[in-house]
């Protein structure tokens, strides 16, 4: 966003107002039900002060009877103003200087428009100015205060002032809260004057990391709507407190701001005479070139009669070319027509004018311009610098935001990894983006996402085995190590598929290998282009950003899968856990239901099994459940739900099956059980049996009712000598 933006675009419209009459306790329970930190005080139309929750620390609040008395005792006044046309950037330099956190805005009648903030300035700054070097550890020096929960209200009240504070840390126990002048305000409203700190504070107290960029603690105040953050070391020791203000003091256009100041200083040394400015130019035309940005002068005709180095090598030409030259020969029509549109706009405001604007190549420069008078002659002023990279790390980010948006929200994986593709495309132009996965087997590649990829290319390089001369993708998974092949006509990688890449016109490809935590590769994220390529550094930035979010959705995907097959599944045997087979169970009875499908259910339970662990010990045991479920498994169809239902008792739904089918399937099983063995421990081998009751679904069968005749079934086989099957 640019810092030229008027502040009418975000002020805040409803202004809180009451008379000079008013108590301070109305006063503050019309702030506190508001969510406002400032009351404007108006009399017969005119804003005669100002009540805010700075002054609500400053007045003696000893008794409820010192809440009655008006506001107009503790107002500030005057009230600072700002005509609406003020911009954002103006808009910040006057808070600075005035030492204030409110502006009334007024129009040219001066009427009552709207309020700002110094919270309003901080979340309309530009995005770009947040993603600069600077981390929340650089902004802060000085401890915070913190006291005791049982402090009263009132020594509260008065350290705040006494220290000049508009928040204070609560310690109660192991936990922090935090005070601050909007809980004072939300005090005196309740007429609570008597309560102790650990009842006014907020608990817990959020904190933010010292080595996090500013860019994210901006992003915790406006998701909490605060407007303090706790400062933790790397012990997760409290060791500051950041508040919006400290944010606002760190902008990164001030350096700007400070170099335009710096040439005014010297353009009004120099303002004697035009014969002083020839005298010293080599000095000038030193100090420009050795800034590290764009700068020039034009005249009222609109021509350039000062630039620096860096603004030739912006231009491509060479500094000579373009001094005494105006925008209509300089640039297109379009963008020349722009800037001169732009110089009338600072002559007419009188005002500084930012502006981000995209050059020809592609580059975006950020520019402050402002007309000065030198002796009756007008002269712009224009400083600008390149934050192309900043706006391209900004896109990334956003990017990387939407694809960990999805992988927060659980999308599919194949979903997650299309999306990264294209975001990705986006910033590698011409690209077409791909994510191949390791198989379990470690050997062979499977195509997990290529949206912009050929279709029959895709399936023809899924499965394909690594190595170490297996085309870029399958080289970088056996190395583990990125693989650029800038040519795929003349890489040796590539020997054994350039007759397939030359059918879909693919002529250059680079993988990254991306890896777990623990550094087990598990796929790889390649690039193709349709003509020969190789990365700039901006394509390394992007390959890098996409590899990591890979890495992230590939193996948080692989955790939930982990988690969901040990929420369903019997860890001792692999069969189906009992929760998850009567969920199962429940779904296949209601389908069966629905279209009128047969469906039976065996209820199993081995024969003597304490017996086994009696004998041989509760591991051979343990062996013989796992023996038991591998024959089951075998003996029943793919269709078949498996589960174990108790100790040594499982249960199998067979869907679409009559009586005589389940009788003939739980023979097959009695049979091939009692055929099994398993040698423990070198001992002889280990037999055993099991029992098995059949039940088929009847018209208003309910699941507890279905398998409670197939157990009574299965109690009927016990009952008659075990190793049988009876039916239900």
């Amino acid at each position: 966003m640019s810092l030229d933006l008027p502040v009418a675009d975000f002020m805040t419209r409803n202004l809180l107002e009451c008379g000079p009459a008013t108590s301070v306790g109305e006063a503050a329970v019309m702030m506190r039900d508001a969510h406002c930190g400032s009351i404007l005080i108006v009399e017969d139309g005119l804003a005669v002060g100002i009540w805010t929750e700075t002054d609500a620390l400053s007045g003696p609040w000893l008794l409820l009877g010192d809440l009655d008395q008006p506001i107009a005792a503790f107002m500030s006044s005057p009230v600072k103003t700002v005509p609406q046309a003020t911009s954002l950037g103006e808009a910040a330099r006057c808070l600075r200087q005035e030492g204030v956190h409110h502006l009334l805005v007024v129009d040219a009648e001066g009427r009552h428009m709207g309020m700002i903030s110094q919270t309003d300035v901080v979340q309309h700054q530009g995005v770009a100015f947040f993603i600069h070097a600077r981390n929340v550890g650089s902004i802060i020096h000085e401890a915070p205060v913190c006291i005791g929960a049982d402090m009263r209200f009132s020594e509260v009240r008065e350290l705040m002032v006494a220290r000049r504070l508009d928040a204070l840390v609560v310690r109660d126990g192991e936990r922090c809260g935090i005070i601050t002048t909007r809980d004072v305000i939300g005090a005196l409203g309740a007429r609570q004057v008597e309560v102790t700190a650990g009842e006014l504070a907020s608990f817990p107290l959020l904190t933010i990391h010292r080595d996090s960029t500013l860019f994210q603690a901006r992003d915790l105040f406006a998701q909490n709507n605060i407007r303090h953050l706790g400062v933790v070391d790397e012990q997760q020791a409290l060791v500051a407190l950041l508040t919006f203000g400290d944010i606002l003091d760190s902008v990164a256009h001030e350096y700007v701001n400070g170099l335009l100041a710096e040439l005014e200083q010297q353009t009004a040394r120099l303002r004697e005479t035009r014969r002083e400015v020839i005298r010293q130019i080599g000095l000038t035309e030193a100090i420009l070139n050795a800034l590290p940005i764009n700068v020039f002068v034009k005249d009222d005709q609109g021509r350039l009669i000062v630039a620096n180095e860096m603004t030739a090598q912006t231009f491509g030409r060479p500094l000579a070319d373009i001094i005494g030259r105006t925008d209509a020969e300089l640039f297109s029509a379009e963008i020349a027509s722009r800037h001169v549109e732009d110089d009338v706009r600072v002559r007419l405001a009188e005002r500084t004018l930012v502006r981000e604007e995209v050059l020809p190549g592609g580059r975006m420069l950020l520019s402050h311009k402002r007309f000065i008078e030198v002796e009756g002659e007008s002269l712009l002023i224009c400083a600008s610098m390149d934050v192309t990279d900043w706006k391209r790390a900004d896109a990334l980010l956003v990017s990387g935001h939407h694809v960990l948006e999805l992988i927060a929200c659980g999308a599919e994986l194949n979903v997650v990894l299309e999306a990264l593709c294209k975001r990705m495309e986006t910033h590698l132009p011409g690209a077409l983006c791909s994510v191949l996965l390791l198989d379990p087997d470690g050997v062979h590649l499977r195509h997990a996402a290529g949206p912009s990829l050929p279709a029959a290319y895709s399936r023809a390089i899924d499965g394909v085995a690594i190595g170490p001369s297996v085309g870029s993708c399958g080289t970088a998974a056996y190395t583990g190590e990125q693989v650029i092949v800038p040519d795929i006509s003349s890489s040796p990688l590539w020997a054994d598929y350039r007759e397939l890449t030359e059918q879909y016109g693919l002529r250059a490809c680079w993988s990254t290998p991306f890896s777990s935590a623990g550094s087990k590769v598990l796929g790889t994220f390649a690039i193709y282009y349709r003509e020969p390529r190789t990365p700039d550094y901006n394509d390394m930035l992007a390959i890098s950003h996409g590899t990591r979010l890979a890495s992230v959705a590939v193996e948080r995907w692989q955790q939930v899968s982990e988690l969901k097959r040990l929420a369903t599944t019997d860890q001792l045997t692999g069969l189906g856990s009992r929760s998850h087979f009567m969920d199962s169970a429940e779904g296949e009875l209601r389908r069966a239901d629905r279209f009128n499908r047969d469906l039976a259910v065996l209820m199993l339970d081995i024969d003597f099994f304490k017996r086994i662990n009696d004998q041989h010990g509760h591991a051979a045991g343990d062996e013989a459940l796992r023996v038991f479920s591998r024959v089951l498994g075998k003996e029943t169809r793919a269709v078949d739900l498996l589960g174990r239902i108790g100790g040594e008792e499982f249960a199998v739904v067979l869907p679409e099956t009559g009586l005589e089918a389940a009788l003939h399937i739980a023979e097959r099983v009695r049979a091939a059980v009692e055929q099994a063995s398993f040698v423990f421990h070198h001992s002889a081998p280990i037999r055993f049996t099991v029992s098995i009751g059949v039940a088929l679904l009847q018209v208003g069968d309910s699941l507890d009712s279905l398998l409670a005749r197939a157990d009574n079934a299965l109690y009927q086989a016990k009952h008659a000598g075990r190793n049988r099957v009876e039916r239900g």
